[in-house]
């Protein structure tokens, strides 16, 4: 009876573990490449490294001259929007999800271009009287993992898209100032 219970016990263990593992994804990335005309792999990666220092709310965490690589961090505000028709929500469950998106910038250099790469997108929600729905780490899933959000599954997918949405334009905004800045 006991070896029975302990073996049903353990499959039981193994399978939710499975089960949180087949939930998770790849974090969400966006990755861009700044093309700077006549210069080198030094001289390309001294203009990045200028370009990330000059960047509001971005802080550079640590580089290496040597392998023309660093890492930045920023945050970027995150209000929920997000209204579906005929959904039974738990009161002011949008509030519950404002605060911050933090993430992570690598860059990198070659011959005549830098690489840049935003990952790491972390959602941290600020603590209210309401209390505070946080979905963590943004992973490439479509669907929000089931951990994450106790809301209405649909509402809770769509604020996860929003999340991505922001994140996108975000990082493409910050792109397209690079792009006007090397040319």
């Amino acid at each position: 009876m006991y070896l029975v219970s302990s073996s049903l016990m353990c499959a039981m263990m193994l399978l939710r573990a499975m089960g949180s593992f087949a939930q998770r994804g790849a974090s969400f990335t966006i990755s861009k490449e700044i093309v700077i005309k006549d210069a080198d792999k030094e001289k390309a990666f001294k203009k990045g490294k200028n370009w990330i220092k000059g960047l509001d709310n971005v802080t550079i965490s640590r580089w290496n001259d040597d392998q023309c690589v660093l890492e930045a961090t920023s945050s970027l505000p995150y209000e929920n929007d997000v209204v579906l028709e005929d959904v039974l929500l738990s009161p002011n469950a949008a509030l519950r999800t404002k605060g911050v998106i933090n993430f992570t910038i690598k860059l990198s250099s070659e011959s005549g271009k830098c690489k840049v790469e935003f990952t790491d997108f972390n959602h941290e929600a600020a603590y209210n009287r309401y209390g505070k729905i946080s979905f963590g780490l943004i992973l490439t899933n479509e669907k929000v993992p089931l951990d994450k959000c106790f809301e209405n599954t649909a509402w809770c997918n769509a604020v996860w898209e929003d999340m991505k949405t922001k994140i996108r334009r975000h990082c493409l905004q910050i792109m397209e100032e690079a792009k006007r800045k090397f040319d």
